[in-house]
């Protein structure tokens, strides 16, 4: 053997391939070659489960490591060996092409011929590199580029999605500008490419920020919701949507809300809070003082976001008022609802509706300009102020575009007694001074709907006829006065909505806790019976907690003889027919002033309506419809009533199509003194 190997070293053509082999990688590794090993067999084993696509150099190393090697007895040849040791590995080194420095210099030579830019900071530029290159770095390092386009993307966590992108692309990435991971060095862009890439970056956000400009300011145009205004339904369990209801989740937007100013007369305050992100929204929560204001005066503690803000009652009455303004970044949303804080009044039990105006107002776009109001910003912020809201706040009200509202009528009820001229702003006084400035007054006769009244009028003919002479308004220069038509006149033309024993039994609710309606005002002789009708939902199995009037009027067509016009307008609000919500107006004896005195807050809005063509037939179906119901019934509570109508057979109700949704089926049945045609009366008799 040690004469075989001395002929192997003595003339490197006779050797072996697979000792040649083993004599370079003992040289590469700095190791002798001809050093034998001490023990009788390899410490490498044959891996049997070693996969068929491992490299062919590592089974050569495994194959030649394994090979046993003999004991060299002989001295005097291992002696012989290691003297001529360097020698021949650079010998055998030099034949077979192993030379390791030489290797690793041609190995970087083909990389840099196949690869231009051998390193990041030789990355080619966007304007040289080929066109797949420059499409690749365009698409994968945009934002690194152009810099953050929005807000949410400064708050992007980095990922190495962009530069696996740009390693397929192309064999050199283009420059991250991001630091590299731990033990590598961070790769800078040179200063001609971080001028560039400012320059475009200055460029993209000047032309995003032009084009999103309005033509009057420099703040972006917003798609608003609800920028001309509208009236919605409550959103209700298990009724089909319509595009005519909204849900409080929509209504509030808790994801985008910075304030929101509440508004209620019922509170469910884990319900509330739960609707709202109270990590992001501050509140302010308007209740009755004191005894509204201790419900609550012990669990905001734990909110520091909250804060409760107490209404001067001025004696006895309710803070029966639902207004909501929530804040957003670029808006100010108005709420009137007549729904309570609660989940059953928003539709969540599957068994009470309400309904609500709602509105958005853009901020103005400069924000140190302030703006005057319109008649209902006026009349909002009066209301405000005598709540005793922050002057900040109401100020702030001028900061926003009040132009959409002009429209519309803010009618308020404050409690307090008012005399002079604030009483002919507030209660029913307002209401009237309202369809004056909307210019909806008239001296022909109306026909009056209301909707849905906890508390009905219990002071006989003069609540009824009061009210209608409210909604009809003074008439203008030049016109005459409108006749004094009596209570009998007025009660055909007015129908006051209320379920019936009938309704609510058979309702999905089964009862109506919240009515307040005492059966000994019913049954007194100067109680207005005839003007009640069943309040029976258009979506079934439902109860209303609405509280709305409609009005409409008829006028001859000027254009089309024949025919006539109906034009007309509707309250939506927190107000029931009731002189705690209206108020009560009477001379002073002492001071011989006109004095009102409202026991509750209250808020609404009115909506004008459209108008509509209908034949001179048709304009009194209403009238004529209750005085054949009343006729057929002869007080055994039987005929046409079981059988209401809807807003579809009287031609006069399309006015309203578009503009407010009509809740109830109408003209609704006559109610009466006994049977389940009978009001539901407080307790359930």
């Amino acid at each position: 053997m040690a004469d075989h190997r001395g002929a192997q070293f003595n003339d490197a053509e006779d050797m072996s391939d697979d000792e040649a082999l083993r004599v370079a990688i003992a040289l590469s590794l700095g190791q002798d070659p001809f050093k034998p090993q001490t023990g009788g067999k390899s410490s490498a084993t044959i891996d049997l489960t070693q996969d068929d696509e491992d490299n062919g150099e590592s089974q050569s190393n495994t194959t030649v490591e394994s090979q046993p090697v003999a004991k060299d007895t002989k001295s005097s040849q291992t002696s012989k060996q290691a003297s001529t040791t360097s020698a021949q590995a650079s010998s055998v080194s030099a034949l077979f092409g192993l030379d390791r420095k030489k290797m690793e210099e041609e190995r970087l030579a083909r990389l840099k011929n196949k690869r231009p830019a051998s390193s990041a900071l030789e990355s080619p530029s966007p304007t040289t590199a080929r066109p797949q290159q420059r499409l690749k770095m365009s698409s994968s390092s945009y934002k690194k580029t152009t810099g953050p386009q929005t807000i949410a993307d400064l708050l992007l966590p980095e990922s190495d999605e962009d530069e696996t992108a740009s390693s397929q692309g192309s064999n050199s990435p283009p420059v991250t500008g991001r630091m590299v991971k731990a033990g590598k060095q961070q790769a800078k862009p040179s200063e001609a490419v971080q001028g560039k890439a400012a320059t475009a970056a200055a460029a993209t956000v000047n032309q995003s920020s032009t084009a999103g400009r309005t033509s009057s300011g420099s703040r972006p145009k917003i798609e608003l919701p609800f920028p001309k205004g509208a009236v919605k339904k409550t959103w209700v369990r298990g009724q089909a949507r319509k595009g005519d209801d909204i849900t409080i989740e929509e209504v509030f937007q808790k994801d985008k809300l910075q304030l929101a100013v509440l508004s209620t007369f019922i509170l469910d305050e884990a319900w509330l809070f739960d609707k709202l992100d109270l990590t992001k929204t501050k509140l302010i929560l308007c209740r009755g003082a004191p005894n509204q204001g201790e419900q609550i005066s012990n669990s905001l503690d734990r909110f520091p976001t909250v804060r409760k803000h107490l209404v001067p009652m001025n004696g006895s009455g309710c803070m029966h008022s639902k207004l909501q303004l929530l804040k957003y970044e670029d808006y100010l949303r108005i709420v009137v609802p007549s729904a309570n804080l609660v989940s059953f009044d928003w539709g969540e039990t599957g068994d009470m509706e309400n309904i609500l105006f709602i509105i958005d107002l853009p901020i103005l776009d400069d924000p140190d300009v302030t703006r005057e109001l319109t008649p209902f910003g006026e009349e909002l912020s009066y209301l405000l102020k005598a709540k005793q809201l922050d002057d900040g706040l109401i100020r702030s009200l001028k900061k926003y575009d009040w132009t959409e509202t002009m429209r519309y009528g803010f009618v308020h009820s404050i409690a307090a007694s008012h005399v002079d001229n604030k009483a002919w702003r507030t209660g029913y006084c307002g209401l009237g001074r309202t369809v004056k400035t909307l210019g909806l007054g008239t001296t022909k006769t109306i026909e009056m709907d209301v909707v849905r009244c906890i508390t009905l009028v219990k002071v006989g003919d003069s609540g009824v006829k009061e009210l209608e002479s409210r909604t009809v308004g003074k008439p203008k220069k030049g016109q005459q006065e409108a006749p004094d038509l009596g209570a009998a006149e007025v009660r055909k033309h007015t129908r006051v909505y209320f379920p019936s024993k009938h309704t609510v039994r058979t309702s999905i609710a089964k009862d109506a806790g919240t009515i307040c309606f005492q059966k000994q005002w019913f049954e007194a002789p100067t109680f207005p019976r005839e003007v009640l009708r069943d309040c029976v939902s258009t979506r079934p199995g439902m109860l209303m907690h609405n509280k709305m009037i409609f009005v409409r009027r008829t006028e001859e067509s000027e254009e089309d003889p024949g025919k006539k016009v109906v034009s007309g307008f509707a309250y939506v609000g927190s107000a029931n027919l009731s002189e705690s919500a209206w108020g009560r107006l009477i001379k002073d004896r002492s001071t011989k002033k006109f004095k009102i005195t409202c026991r509750n807050w209250e808020c609404g809005v009115l909506v004008p309506a459209g108008t509509t063509a209908v034949a001179s037939s048709s304009s009194s179906t209403s009238a004529k419809g209750q005085e054949q119901e009343e006729g057929n019934d002869e007080g055994n509570g039987k005929g046409k009533e079981a059988m209401p109508a809807s807003a579809e057979d009287d031609p006069s109700w399309e006015v309203f199509e578009g503009h407010v949704p009509i809740p109830m089926r109408v003209p609704g049945s006559p109610l009466q003194l006994n049977g389940s045609k009978s009001p539901f009366f407080f307790g359930g008799f």
